[in-house]
């Protein structure tokens, strides 16, 4: 780690996105299959249904396009597009831009119509989709795309569409077929539960009325969340981060259960600098959507170093660390209603990916007296006095007097909303170097995860103000004793005492003079120690430690970093600190 950056980890938050698209990294790879060159078959109007009428209704037809034609069939996505069940795709032409994105990369596309509300009610949309997905299942053959990997999307009321006939056996099953004639489901912005909620708009709500009425058992039956299940199709389930309200948090709701059902081939993002109709915008480069469902329907793998990020987030839900420890006295536990102040808490971490909290409720969260679980915990164990030390799983950490923080009634926060692991939550990132002033291996992805963490019930002092060793918190993070651990610092002047401590945090990552720490970063996906170490500040070469006091932007952009600014009244007095005290380990004994 580098002082001025890592002395707080949080600061290390390269934002993900913009990772991306860094000169340094490896340019995308090239969709597989690609036929940009060359026009795609396209069939019109093809009925899905049979019918003894002397005209067939457009609302049940589709359009198939399809790739020029190569060694290997292609697989099927059977779009369907939204609109809330009462709109063609005429003026959106959602359906058509899905297809100048994805047939030029080998895979062919159907774009299925369905009758509209109000004119037909629920439950005609659903079944018309099924006879649509029974009539391209049956006629793979003809049209030359692999049969066996029809995979059903939709978008907004389509996506509720697209699950619902996924999940609800009735709908398939009327055409002899199962869920398991479909390679998948990808669901963009969808509607998983009808019931009205309170972010629900009012046009939601009147489309919710004119389709399926107002009765709470139909409500119920038409809800894919009705009819989750393990032995459904594998889903990729995404959402904006602009997207109308509520959906990215029903995105989550729809993801955990399917999760909870036993279903382990679900996939949920949410996807930044998107709104609920940019979501389906597929064309361009570096476009995460597109690359995400050419992966899905294993067409061409995720390029660098978007693959990092997502399997990353694939991967860190199975972490060995957990705050269901802090669960076990049940005696402790509160709940408290989420406020501005605890939202505030959450930033420090979320940094630049602010928007990963919009898939969550932030309703209620559950936390322990700081305090009362300290007199819980045998002193064999914890120790004795009136000096806490905390570490967390960064080996980052603070010093406090229990006695000084009590007026502020400090809690560990163990859950939020229906999240009982807060390890679970978290960002990851990417720096470009280890250290600015040596070579060494590029680094590995890492994670900053919440886990559990210190929260004031009463407003603090700047001195308890927000630092990366408040979060990332284990049961094993508490230590107790008799003596000050800061004492040999607080003889200084008090504008290099607060930037050591609670005003930059230098010694809650490093030592000077052997008082503090020695940080470190952790690793994906089993969050194990990583090298940078928070090396001990008279280490640094005099140069290295220069720059990071004068030249803190230059640095941190070197590092990929954002810097960890030292006020200007203190920064030579910290430069000689340092200095000095670096001179004094290295004199001679006398």
């Amino acid at each position: 780690m580098h002082p001025l950056f890592h002395f707080r980890a949080a600061a290390l938050s390269l934002a993900l996105w913009a990772l991306y698209n860094l000169g340094t990294t490896t340019p995308p790879a090239a969709p597989a299959q690609s036929v940009a060159a060359s026009k795609p078959s396209i069939v019109r109007d093809i009925p899905y249904t049979k019918t003894t009428a002397k005209t067939v209704d457009r609302r049940q037809t589709l359009d198939l396009y399809l790739p020029p034609k190569s060694a290997v069939k292609p697989p099927l996505v059977v779009f369907v597009h939204g609109g809330f069940w009462l709109l063609s795709d005429d003026n959106y032409r959602i359906g058509p831009d899905v297809t100048d994105a994805l047939v030029p990369s080998g895979v062919a596309v159907a774009l299925v119509r369905y009758r509209l509300a109000p004119t037909h009610r629920h439950p005609t949309q659903a079944q018309d989709v099924a006879a649509a997905v029974a009539h391209l299942a049956r006629e793979a053959n003809k049209y030359g795309y692999d049969g066996r990997r029809i995979v059903l999307a939709g978008h907004s009321a389509g996506a509720h569409l697209a699950a619902l006939v996924a999940l609800d056996p009735a709908y398939l099953g009327a055409h002899r077929l199962s869920s398991q004639s479909l390679a998948g489901v990808i669901a963009l912005s969808g509607i998983y539960n009808l019931h009205p909620t309170a972010a629900s708009s009012d046009q939601q709500r009147a489309a919710v009325q004119q389709t399926f009425g107002e009765n709470p058992d139909i409500l119920k039956a038409a809800s894919p969340t009705t009819h989750i299940r393990a032995a459904a199709p594998p889903f990729l389930i995404l959402a904006a981060e602009s997207d109308f309200p509520g959906f990215p948090l029903e995105a989550r709701k729809f993801a955990n259960a399917l999760r909870a059902a036993g279903h382990s081939r679900v996939e949920q993002y949410l996807i930044p600098d998107r709104n609920h109709f940019s979501l389906t915008q597929l064309a361009g480069v570096d476009n995460p959507v597109r690359e995400l469902i050419l992966e899905f329907l294993k067409v061409a793998p995720l390029p660098e170093p978007r693959a990092w990020f997502f399997g990353t987030k694939r991967s860190w839900p199975n972490l060995p660390f957990s705050t269901l420890p802090f669960w076990r006295d049940e005696k402790l536990l509160r709940s408290f209603p989420v406020d501005q102040r605890l939202v505030a808490k959450l930033l420090p971490v979320y940094t630049t990916m602010r928007y990963e909290l919009l898939d969550l409720p932030l309703e209620s969260y559950a936390a322990i007296d700081l305090l009362s679980y300290l007199d819980s915990v045998p002193q064999e164990k914890i120790g004795g006095g009136n000096y806490l030390t905390i570490t967390n799983l960064r080996n980052e950490k603070i010093f406090w007097d229990r006695r000084r923080i009590e007026p502020y009634k400090p809690v560990i926060v163990i859950g939020i909303d229906d999240e009982r692991n807060l390890f679970r939550l978290g960002v990851f990132y990417r720096g470009l170097r280890e250290y600015s002033w040596k070579e060494s291996p590029p680094p590995p992805m890492m994670a900053r995860p919440l886990g559990a963490f210190i929260h004031f019930l009463e407003p603090a002092p700047p001195e308890f103000g927000p630092q990366a060793s408040h979060y990332a918190l284990t049961e094993n993070s508490f230590q107790l004793t008799e003596k000050d651990p800061l004492e040999p610092l607080r003889h200084l002047p008090k504008e290099l005492y607060e930037a050591l401590t609670f005003r930059n945090g230098c010694v809650y990552c490093h030592t000077l003079g052997g008082v503090g720490s020695q940080s470190h970063h952790v690793t994906i996906p089993h969050g194990s120690p990583h090298g940078g170490l928070a090396l001990p500040l008279e280490s640094y070469p005099p140069e290295v430690w220069k720059a990071f006091i004068f030249s803190q932007d230059e640095v941190a952009a070197n590092l990929g970093a954002s810097p960890n600014i030292v006020d200007e009244e203190a920064r030579q007095g910290l430069y000689d600190l340092v200095v000095e005290s670096r001179e004094r380990m290295q004199a001679p004994a006398r």
